[in-house]
């Protein structure tokens, strides 16, 4: 399909997936940060011979690759392995199958720095990097050549990440792979990298302490509050909700996120993963507060593979649309404040600050949930 973005330059067309910059027979493309982090094509126009290839490709148009729609409400039957996943422990069932096939597993990992980057594992252990959740865009450069060298080597791969990285995958492709599984998570959005940056620098200015690691979704609370934690080098730990918030009030989210043409019921991979939220609602006898997945299942490839590997799951089928209805099933609507917060913190810093002031609720919306606790009450 046409890159609308290369030809009109409208930030909401373009959910920088970079599989344009790899069609380019010159290599004049890369991709580059705006001044709110995040990254879009750019063609270094006096090496370009206008061959025109890059425009007429982009993953965000890709057609939907769904075969079936089978949705099941499952959990990992191995404790330690879904105590240290975000929900049921999907990801790393599908993992080990490849792994023990001797096949290679692409997952989002943080690297030295914090940044969250695409990487590969050839072992079990390494894979335990790209387990629970990473509220950030991460980055892939090189990574679709890495994963067509495994696949060109008759390796086995399972590529993970968001839905428009998977099509920006299958786009670069251009043709299906027996060997190659694909597995997307459910996306509310990606925020950016440079607010993340920014609020890891914050929280180590702080503390006089370098982060180590960060849990979005840790489970020491229980899965059904699950938390941010925060842990620094010398061992201390923290809970910080403050980049959560602003990721789930749509304060610094991709541009392209607020008019996703991935979210819903579509199933550009073979498995589509993420929390099952109203487990109390259409299953409350399997919510045991340790978490509990939703996985759906969109070809024949992946069918064939969940049979192989339920024996490993607790599973029961669900409604997909019923499911997806708990879920991130629609577009969310920028924060009305999302331009003013770029400009104030690129002009000021302070993200923190910034965040809590504009997360905070209005004084209607406060007064609300004040009446609203004395009558539950009462």
């Amino acid at each position: 399909m046409e890159n609308l973005y290369l030809k009109e330059k409208n930030k909401k067309d373009c959910n920088g997936c970079g599989a344009c910059i790899y069609v380019c027979p010159k290599h004049c493309i890369h991709m580059e940060e705006d001044e709110e982090g995040f990254l879009y094509p750019v063609i270094h126009e006096e090496e370009c011979i206008h061959c025109n290839k890059c425009k007429n490709i982009c993953s965000n148009y890709s057609k939907k690759q769904k075969e079936i729609n089978k949705a099941y409400i499952a959990i990992n039957t191995c404790e330690e392995e879904r105590k240290n996943s975000a929900s049921g422990g999907m990801f790393y069932i599908l993992a080990k199958y490849v792994i023990e096939k001797n096949g290679v597993v692409f997952g989002v990992k943080y690297n030295e720095d914090l940044t969250a980057v695409h990487d590969y594992a050839t072992t079990l252990e390494e894979c335990k990097s790209f387990m629970g959740s990473k509220y950030v865009r991460s980055k892939t450069e090189g990574i679709y050549e890495k994963v067509k060298e495994f696949l060109m080597q008759e390796k086995y791969v399972l590529f993970t990440g968001t839905p428009c990285q998977i099509a920006g995958l299958k786009t670069f492709l251009s043709k299906e792979y027996e060997k190659l599984l694909t597995c997307e998570i459910i996306c509310h959005a990606n925020p950016s990298p440079k607010i993340f940056g920014k609020y890891v620098e914050e929280l180590e200015q702080k503390k006089a302490l370098k982060v180590k690691d960060i849990k979005f979704r840790s489970k020491e609370n229980g899965w059904d509050n699950s938390t941010p934690i925060i842990e620094y080098e010398n061992g201390e730990k923290e809970e910080d909700i403050t980049f959560y918030k602003g990721f789930i009030a749509e304060l610094f989210n991709r541009p392209s996120c607020h008019s996703c043409a991935f979210v819903g019921n579509k199933g550009y991979a073979d498995f589509t993963i993420g929390d099952l939220w109203g487990i109390q609602k259409v299953a409350p006898e399997m919510n045991d507060n340790k978490g509990v997945s939703l996985l759906i299942v969109n070809s024949n490839k992946a069918e064939k593979i969940f049979s192989e590997i339920k024996e490993n799951l607790s599973f029961k089928s669900i409604d997909v649309d019923l499911a997806l209805s708990y879920n991130h099933a629609t577009n969310s609507p920028m924060h009305p404040k999302r331009e003013k917060f770029f400009k104030v913190v690129n002009q000021e810093g302070n993200v923190i600050k910034y965040i809590k002031k504009y997360t905070k609720p209005s004084l209607w919306r406060r007064i609300k949930r004040k009446l609203k606790r004395i009558l539950v009450n009462n």
